[in-house]
């Protein structure tokens, strides 16, 4: 049965990759490669992905409701970049908080590179649920 998948990820074109904490040896051409390619993956095996590029801790509880409305996914990837740049502390928390009210049902995944955003998703695709 086909899944629901919503990828939120940092807007590459609002990341310093010449910071002192950015991924070594990444872009933004290399970030949006990977990000599109997981998505190509996810339909291609049949599923509905979604990208969401966040801008900042000031919009991404208003990016994130709109790209929550009217739609019900199964499973939500957050990106490496979100959860573990200190910068992004505000911006994570906000997000989560938001997901938190707004996709209860969801199941999260988090991956490690935006290439494999899609590996992450599945996990949780083929994932047997667990008996409460």
């Amino acid at each position: 049965m086909p899944k629901s998948i919503l990828i939120i990820g940092e807007d590459p074109a609002q990341i310093d990759f010449d910071a002192p904490d950015a991924p070594k040896d990444m872009t933004a051409r290399k970030v949006m490669d990977g990000l599109n390619g997981s998505v190509a993956r996810l339909q291609e095996a049949g599923h509905r992905a979604t990208l969401l590029l966040t801008k900042d801790a000031a919009t991404v509880e208003r990016q994130t409701i709109e790209a929550l409305s009217g739609t019900t996914y199964d499973v939500i990837v957050i990106g490496a970049g979100l959860r573990t740049l200190p910068r992004m502390a505000e911006q994570f928390e906000r997000l989560v908080n938001v997901l938190h009210e707004r996709a209860p049902s969801a199941k999260f995944a988090f991956n490690s590179q935006p290439a494999d955003s899609d590996q992450a998703a599945m996990r949780w695709i083929d994932a047997t649920p667990v008996e409460r």
